[in-house]
């Protein structure tokens, strides 16, 4: 997560000192740039920022305009600091775009042409106008999320993949296909004293072991070791497992759900189930925003409560962020079928959730905001239940988009998945 994010252009825009403008005829345009590009130096080491151009008249702009692109930058961050009635349209409409009001001015009349701008053009571009830091600090981390999608890469193992690869392609993310063997051979080369040793902490940190036994455990935690290797070998960032069909068929020794548990906690890789590489989109995506691991679920709906149970058999224990102590776990078995292990995560509950999906083929991003009531704890359905107050039970039911699966994160990231839609050019479906 510290390797560099990648090249982002940035310009400011606003009339020169000693021009009639708002905020005032004294406001210094090109001083207060310089005080910016360094203050964003600052805060996202891990981002090459070139280009610091001031636009200040329509020429500067058309200007620019022309050399977008030529500093090797992948997106444009333009900070309006003062009166800019000179900006073309065209500007935004290039490069993803984050347009941001100078915190020290925030929210006056410029923001209006640049509104109307990127709505004219479509361009893939959204505004910030705030007085608080943190709030630019998102819009560059949704930014990062954007550069790192685009240099990233995902495998997807079993026999085939169904479905069409070329929609996540086009976001930059290079989609790698799979068999089995090469995942079984890393399994058969694992160490059975590491695997012991890992399945050995898993026991320790565990609330209760229920029905798995302690070699069913250290399978889990051979297939972790097999898992991790791969991805190492592959340099890739994310694995999706045809995982239900291999272990019935018996190409796969052990479930994954606790390899994925391990995986999701550690922050380096993202993983997914049934070779849902849209969930793996997803939630690689909100790793880099949210700073944190994601579960990837699937719904059952009670309108007389008001209620959306969100369940699965795996989901990381650090969901409330990877430096954050982890949610308590129980090791199960796989609740369909009674077999391998999983781990039962203990949601807490009265914290804000965010409920959401990439989706490229219908280049559409699905998202919700509910509230987590805690963890159901009822062997009914998967082992993993997240019961989220939604606002309105039956609407979800009716208007039901897309596939069931969905990524679930603690906090409310509602604005930064907006902002994520708009860089990529995707709508926002919101559900419920």
């Amino acid at each position: 997560m510290g390797e560099r994010a990648g090249v982002i252009r940035v310009a400011f825009l606003g009339a020169l000192k000693g021009v009639s403008k708002w905020p005032n005829v004294y406001f210094d345009t090109e001083a207060r740039a310089r005080e910016l590009m360094n203050v964003l130096k600052s805060r996202h080491p891990d981002v090459e920022f070139v280009g610091g151009d001031v636009v200040h008249d329509r020429e500067s702009c058309d200007r620019l305009i022309g050399e977008l692109g030529g500093l090797g930058e992948e997106a444009l961050v333009l900070f309006n600091l003062a009166s800019s009635w000179f900006v073309r349209p065209e500007l935004v409409a290039k490069l993803p775009t984050a347009v941001i009001s100078d915190p020290l001015l925030w929210g006056y009349a410029g923001m209006v042409s640049l509104s109307h701008a990127i709505r004219s053009t479509g361009a893939r571009a959204f505004i910030v106008s705030s007085s608080d830091w943190a709030d630019i600090d998102r819009a560059i981390d949704v930014i990062k999320a954007y550069l790192r999608l685009r240099r990233s890469k995902l495998l997807l193992v079993g026999r085939g993949y169904p479905g069409d690869l070329a929609p996540a392609r086009k976001l930059g993310v290079e989609v790698e296909v799979l068999g089995y063997d090469e995942l079984l051979e890393e399994y058969e080369r694992a160490s059975e004293e590491e695997a012991k040793g890992v399945a050995k902490s898993l026991v320790e940190r565990a609330v209760r072991v229920v029905e798995p036994s302690f070699e069913e455990v250290v399978r889990s935690a051979r297939l972790y070791l097999a898992i991790r290797r791969v991805l190492e070998r592959r340099r890739a960032d994310g694995i999706a497992i045809d995982c239900l069909g291999g272990f019935a068929r018996g190409d796969l020794p052990a479930y994954p759900c606790l390899a994925f548990m391990l995986l999701d906690d550690e922050g380096r890789y993202v993983t997914a189930c049934e070779n849902d590489l849209d969930s793996l989109l997803t939630k690689l995506v909100m790793k880099h925003i949210a700073k944190r691991p994601g579960f990837l679920c699937e719904p059952a709906i009670d309108t007389s409560r008001g209620l959306a149970m969100y369940a699965h058999c795996v989901a990381p224990t650090r969901m409330a962020g990877y430096s954050e102590r982890g949610e308590p776990f129980v090791i199960r078995s796989h609740a369909e079928d009674d077999k391998g292990a999983c781990a039962q995560v203990l949601f807490r509950s009265g914290v804000p959730v965010t409920v959401t999906k990439i989706v490229p083929s219908e280049r559409r991003v699905l998202l919700l905001k509910g509230t987590l009531l805690g963890h159901v704890d009822v062997d009914m359905g998967c082992r993993c239940k997240a019961a989220v107050r939604v606002s309105d039970a039956q609407r979800l039911i009716d208007e039901w988009q897309h596939g069931w699966h969905r990524v679930l994160l603690y906090g409310d990231w509602t604005r930064e998945v907006e902002m994520f839609a708009k860089l990529v050019g995707y709508e926002v479906y919101r559900e419920g």
